[in-house]
């Protein structure tokens, strides 16, 4: 009889421990468990509090509002445009090609949030390997030639952490 039930666990564990994990994978995936509702009583409605928005790795997307101000002119030089390509070739294009940083998906991600939003994500998220890492300079100048194959002309001073980042978006103002 003894002998019975030690082959029954030897058989039983084996098969828990291989199912624990999928049971405890199946209940992060699939959420909250429904259960059936009360018709009994009817719900008393409860009015909800405010939620801030979770912590993304990708920005909030921004829009133009009509009390918005004239974008101001170019932001970068054409140095500094060249200095940031070189950067893009030397560091950024282990990960990256600059395809993806230009053409109708990346406008359609980017182009109507600022530079500045363009600017704080990959300062926070690059190089994946020390996110933040790299001096201010270098992320201004890769910034600076992703806005230069976008179409943004060049213009007299260097972005700086100090440039209007915040009123120019991705996607260069259409002309007509």
């Amino acid at each position: 009889m003894v002998h019975s039930r030690i082959h029954r666990w030897r058989a039983i564990v084996p098969a828990a421990l291989l199912t624990f994990p999928l049971l405890v994978a199946g209940c992060a995936t699939s959420g909250p468990a429904e259960t059936p509702a009360d018709t009994s009583t009817p719900a008393t409605p409860v009015e909800a509090a405010p939620v801030a928005p979770a912590e993304t790795s990708d920005p909030p997307a921004e829009t133009e509002t009509q009390d918005e101000p004239e974008a101001p002119g170019a932001i970068f030089t054409e140095a500094q445009a060249t200095r940031g390509m070189t950067i893009f070739d030397e560091a950024c294009a282990e990960c990256h090609t600059n395809n993806e940083f230009r053409g109708r998906l990346f406008q359609s991600n980017w182009g109507r949030r600022t530079v500045y939003s363009f600017y704080r994500t990959i300062r926070s998220t690059m190089p994946d390997n020390n996110p933040g890492g790299l001096e201010e300079q270098v992320y201004l100048d890769v910034v600076s030639y992703i806005l230069s194959i976008n179409g943004h002309e060049a213009g007299e001073a260097e972005l700086s952490a100090d440039s209007p980042m915040r009123e120019v978006r991705i996607a260069p103002a259409s002309e007509g």
